[in-house]
């Protein structure tokens, strides 16, 4: 077994199942007291914390944690690191996971891990509240369960395998950390009901565009493009969150596009996060987010190509 399947396997040993009929309870607003990390409300606290040296990770939601000894800022090294210690302390955060297994049954963990973009990316595309299309109706993103399925832009119904979700909140919990925000699309900012009612999503949203500018830089007409790249401070607006928000995302069993009040965005895929992580560690952390899937070639091909903030700037709005 890899290094990277065996991080994801000992994860996973711990995960707790759903009771057979019961419906658990939707993600809530607040995850529980930050000054008590091993309070949760579902599954175990895994303790994927990345030991990078000399002292304690960081825990980004933890009172005994989250501020570094005196004289020492988070993200430094650790007191007594030589010069080969150069890796840092990295702070970390609560990922709640919800999945379904190979025998078809739910099943829900808590993963403490690093509070990096290229995780954050996985539970952070749309906000609770969204209203997202399924097979069985129109369904609060809050109330999806795996093996639901969805309905997507791309003309299929996807069962839902994965279900992510984390909390944000509205002030820092270390100095020098700049405050999560959120991209709030007022309805028919894209035109007639698109979207059909005021839209909040996640700082990693991506939204589907299908316009033939987007030929020069993807060679076909359809691409996902940050949503954040849209913020006009008009129409979409740059939000920071004055509450606790638990923003979601989902994997589906084929890569696709979410619609979700008149707009279809971008469903979990991990492109190269794996390569760009650069860390077998971590990179084991990672997978190990993602129980329900034996290797990272589980994501399959990924339904869009994607542009940049950049590429967006110089094809659509320049």
């Amino acid at each position: 077994m890899s290094y990277f399947r065996s991080t994801a396997a000992g994860f996973a040993a711990n995960d707790r199942p759903v009771r057979e009929g019961h419906r658990p309870p939707a993600h809530p607003d607040v995850l529980p007291n930050p000054r008590h990390p091993g309070q949760v409300q579902t599954g175990r606290v895994q303790t994927g914390r990345v030991q990078t040296g000399p002292g304690q990770p960081t825990d980004l939601w933890s009172g005994a944690l989250s501020r570094p000894p005196a004289g020492q800022q988070a993200g430094q090294p650790a007191p007594g690191a030589g010069a080969g210690s150069a890796r840092t302390l990295p702070l970390t955060r609560r990922y709640e996971i919800s999945y379904l297994g190979a025998d078809g049954q739910i099943t829900e963990a808590t993963r403490l891990a690093p509070a990096i973009a290229s995780f954050e990316e996985a539970f952070s595309a749309v906000a609770r509240g969204t209203v997202i299309a399924t097979a069985e109706g129109s369904v609060a993103v809050e109330d999806l369960l795996p093996g639901m399925r969805v309905l997507t832009a791309e003309g299929r119904e996807e069962p839902v395998d994965w279900i992510g979700a984390m909390t944000i909140y509205p002030a820092a919990a270390l100095p020098g950390i700049a405050a999560t925000t959120l991209t709030r699309i007022t309805a028919e900012a894209f035109g007639l009901g698109r979207p059909a009612a005021d839209l909040v999503l996640g700082p990693r949203a991506r939204l589907l565009l299908r316009d033939a500018r987007v030929r020069a830089v993807t060679g076909g007409v359809s691409a996902y493009a940050p949503a954040r790249s849209f913020i006009d401070g008009v129409s979409i607006i740059e939000v920071v969150p004055a509450a606790p928000v638990t923003v979601y995302n989902l994997v589906l069993r084929q890569h696709g596009s979410l619609r979700a009040a008149g707009l279809e965005i971008e469903s979990f895929h991990p492109r190269n996060t794996i390569a760009a992580l650069g860390d077998p560690h971590l990179a084991g952390l990672f997978l190990g987010l993602f129980p329900h899937l034996r290797g990272y070639a589980d994501f399959g091909a990924p339904a869009h190509p994607r542009m940049s903030d950049e590429e967006v700037e110089t094809a659509l709005l320049g």
